[in-house]
């Protein structure tokens, strides 16, 4: 089954960033940081197929990954922010990917229940995993400015991306 996750775009400029006048509360620390991602993602209006009443995700079926990012008007937006920023947006990918395997698992007998599965998985990899995964980034890295742990976690994070199988990064479920 060809389930796929698309970012677009791929890689982050300062142009996906909406300018902010003032800093921006992490809304998850509460804390006032210069710039801040995260993603949004849809779903392709293809209706699921159904084989001898039982319901599943069709064989081409792409969720598209878009970036929700923004920048304080008072920082430089240099190349090491955007950097730090790209890891929040690129989190979307690799969940995406064990989203993605768990919808083409997924097998009910009703549209309903298909669609409470998906939303059970979506809630599961995009929401909590994601979460889990960006809050301990900036935990360790203090938002960025600990570059021995940005280092660290940007290494991961190219390990994981160059692995479309990969179901963990860290010791971290996708």
């Amino acid at each position: 089954m060809a389930i796929t996750v698309s970012a677009s775009p791929t890689a982050l400029s300062w142009t996906n960033f909406t300018v902010s006048p003032s800093k921006i509360l992490d809304p998850a620390d509460g804390t006032l940081v210069d710039a801040y991602t995260s993603f949004g993602y849809t779903f392709p209006n293809s209706a699921p197929a159904s084989t001898d009443g039982v319901f599943r995700f069709p064989d081409v079926y792409t969720i598209t990954i878009k970036p929700k990012a923004s920048v304080w008007s008072g920082i430089s937006q240099t190349a090491a922010l955007l950097s730090h920023e790209q890891w929040h947006y690129d989190v979307a990918t690799i969940t995406g990917r064990a989203l993605c395997r768990e919808l083409a698992r997924l097998r009910a007998d009703s549209l309903s229940e298909l669609r409470t599965k998906m939303d059970e998985a979506i809630e599961l990899h995009f929401h909590t995993r994601a979460g889990i995964l960006q809050k301990r980034y900036d935990i360790d890295t203090r938002h960025g400015t600990n570059g021995h742990y940005q280092k660290i976690w940007k290494d991961r994070m190219t390990k994981t991306l160059a692995d479309p199988k990969a179901d963990t990064m860290g010791g971290f479920w996708l």
